[in-house]
């Protein structure tokens, strides 16, 4: 499970779940990974259905507009220019099995409508008016905002996703948030829906005052920092158009961004490593741009995590098992002059908060900024980075 944690000043969590899949391949970029490296994604042939609860998404806000407020996020999505992805609202949820339909407002109905979409039979997004199934769920019902992600695919692609919003945070009670920054929320979630993780960018913001890094602050980041996150930063736009790209009419993605690729060495420059965060930024005008226009990915993003054994037998994760994805980073960017860069994920991105596989491997030493590159659009530039005081070869999470 993927935790979305707001501030501390907000004083609640958002859940972005997988649901059913153990052991995800993840990074800043895609969310799950097949066996051949590339990632599990929605079909653009037509638009993505989805079906929306038919009670009211809390005691101040009633269905109709809790309905609006839905379409309004995916169109967020949606409305990228250099984006294919479309959805489509197909009605309310179908009746199945508990559940006869109207309001999810009980625990059973939820495990019904739940094992309809696992079953790949539809994509609700359900309201929890009041926050008591959260709390069947065993979450903490006034720290839980929500949780999002595919709940079914077949060999190449997701089939059907689901959302669950918690209304206590929209009843003007106690735990309530700012409606632009429930919004914002159900806009991260929409985009786990539609198939993309977690991104760290200007983590600076997280310790103090944003100034310019707020513009590239992702809505993907895995804490909700500020209501300005509903509306979608750079590495926002450039990975959900390198998942969905825009090919037949401009802008296209191809037109508009081009790839920053390599691999990420030890000191030897033999050894790969794992689960760095390389950062690519803009430096074409100078002045703040190198904030703004920003975008990330993990190191080794599409190799396979837990591979399994003979004698515990675990299930293994998705993701590539090709020698040649260990450590090996791909960054889409507009067009442009890019400095990269190296870092750790921030020690307190784990588990439901995670970037990337789901742990942290703290870097010892630093690779110097590389670059200026430049990346023309509709080209990919190769970029290899060794981090210059490591360990030569192993590091203490290795063994020889």
């Amino acid at each position: 499970m993927t935790s979305y944690r707001v501030a501390a000043t907000v004083a609640a969590a958002i859940v972005a779940a997988l649901l059913g899949w153990a052991g995800v391949a993840r990074a800043g970029g895609p969310l799950a990974i097949q066996d051949d490296g590339t990632p599990y994604l929605w079909s653009t042939a037509t638009p993505i259905a989805y079906r929306t609860d038919q009670g009211p998404l809390s005691a101040a806000v009633n269905e109709t507009q809790a309905r609006a407020r839905v379409i309004s996020a995916f169109s967020v999505w949606q409305d990228v220019p250099t984006s294919s992805i479309r959805y489509e609202r197909a009605g309310f949820i179908n009746p199945t099995g508990a559940f006869t339909g109207g309001d999810v407002d009980t625990i059973l109905e939820f495990d019904a409508v739940v094992a309809s979409c696992e079953a790949g039979l539809q994509s609700p997004i359900i309201y929890d008016a009041d926050g008591s199934i959260f709390a069947a769920l065993g979450f903490d019902q006034e720290s839980i905002i929500g949780f999002a992600g595919p709940c079914a695919v077949n060999a190449t692609e997701i089939v059907r996703g689901m959302a669950m919003m918690n209304g206590r945070f929209q009843d003007g009670q106690g735990v309530d948030l700012p409606a632009a920054a429930f919004d914002a929320a159900l806009i991260h979630e929409l985009g786990h829906f539609s198939g993309l993780d977690h991104s760290q960018i200007n983590l600076a913001c997280l310790f103090g005052p944003c100034g310019s890094d707020l513009d590239g602050l992702p809505t993907m980041f895995p804490l909700l920092l500020d209501v300005a996150q509903g509306s979608l930063a750079t590495d926002d736009i450039a990975w959900i158009s390198r998942l969905y790209p825009e090919t037949a009419a401009a802008p296209t993605f191809t037109g508009t961004h081009g790839t920053i690729t390599g691999i990420v060495y030890f000191r030897d420059g033999e050894s790969h490593v794992q689960f760095a965060n390389v950062v690519a930024r803009r430096v074409n005008e100078g002045g703040n741009e190198d904030r703004r226009i920003v975008a990330s990915v993990i190191s080794g993003y599409k190799f396979r995590m837990f591979h399994g054994n003979p004698i515990t037998n675990p299930a293994p994760s998705m993701g590539s098992e090709h020698p040649g994805d260990i450590g090996l980073f791909e960054i889409p960017v507009p067009a442009g002059d890019y400095i990269i860069e190296i870092e750790s994920i921030w020690q307190q991105f784990t588990g439901g908060s995670s970037v990337g596989p789901g742990f942290i491997i703290p870097l010892t030493s630093s690779a110097p900024p590389a670059g200026p590159v430049h990346v023309a659009a509709g080209a990919t530039v190769s970029v290899d980075l060794v981090l210059n005081h490591s360990p030569p070869r192993f590091d203490s999470f290795e063994t020889p």
